[in-house]
């Protein structure tokens, strides 16, 4: 279940310069959002774990990126999706952002359009995602850049064993932390690097082609994939199932 609410500067300026760290500011802003429901708690506990969600940022076009002054030139509007797989959540979140809108919510940023997207109900095995962001695995020595296939598969079924079983006993969201994916060698990913809360983070890009039951791959369209969903990686698009 999703949501995209797009947001433009209060002045027509064409283009408008946004941080490289940018996902920060997003954080705040879903805190925002989530702020008179009862899953902001969350936020008030010191180890507060997995989160029940998964959100992406995206520009209209990015013109030009300055890595020295750590900035990028894009053209609005500049759209937030928010993911998950709680109904109550997610409707928390669009009353929220509807009562937002003509306001100031982020960067400067208004919000125009507050849409609900269509229910996607995934009912094959074979999925294909693409990662419109940057996703983020972990494994023992390390994050993964996406080379290692074999690590980067243990890794995707470590953390959603983990985030099911969490997500389950904290949420009531169903579980599958017992049931695994595997990971075709046929995916196409690609090594990339985030600036993030002022320093980087290796991250995995591009297209991953999982097998599973329709249950764990719809946990998976819901929640993200790997580590870091509330931070704003892991949020994947369905190209084809089969």
């Amino acid at each position: 279940m999703r949501v995209k609410i797009s947001m433009f500067p209060r002045e027509d300026t064409g283009v408008i310069n946004i941080s490289l760290d940018f996902r920060r500011h997003f954080i705040s802003f879903t805190k925002t959002l989530l702020q008179f429901t009862p899953f902001f708690s969350r936020f008030d506990e010191t180890r507060p774990g997995y989160s029940p969600y998964v959100f992406h940022v995206s520009f209209g076009k990015i013109h030009n990126i300055d890595f020295t002054s750590k900035t990028m030139t894009v053209r609005p509007p500049v759209t937030y999706i928010f993911s998950t797989g709680i109904p109550d959540l997610l409707a928390g979140v669009c009353n929220a952002a509807i009562a937002w809108k003509g306001k100031e919510a982020v960067l400067g940023l208004v919000i125009d359009k507050v849409e609900l997207l269509p229910f996607r109900q995934l009912r094959k095995c074979h999925v294909h995602f693409r990662i419109p962001g940057h996703a983020v695995f972990r494994a023992r020595e390390g994050y993964l850049d996406g080379r290692n296939m074999a690590a980067l598969e243990e890794a995707v079924n470590c953390h959603l064993a983990t985030r099911s079983e969490f997500l389950s006993r904290y949420y009531g969201t169903y579980p599958v932390a017992k049931e695994k994916v595997r990971l075709a060698c046929d995916s196409v990913l690609k090594k990339g690097v985030c600036y993030h809360y002022g320093g980087t983070l290796t991250t995995v890009r591009g297209d991953i082609y999982l097998t599973g039951s329709p249950v764990v791959l719809q946990f998976l369209y819901d929640y993200g994939l790997g580590v870091r969903a509330g931070q704003g990686f892991g949020y994947v698009e369905v190209v084809q199932e089969w």
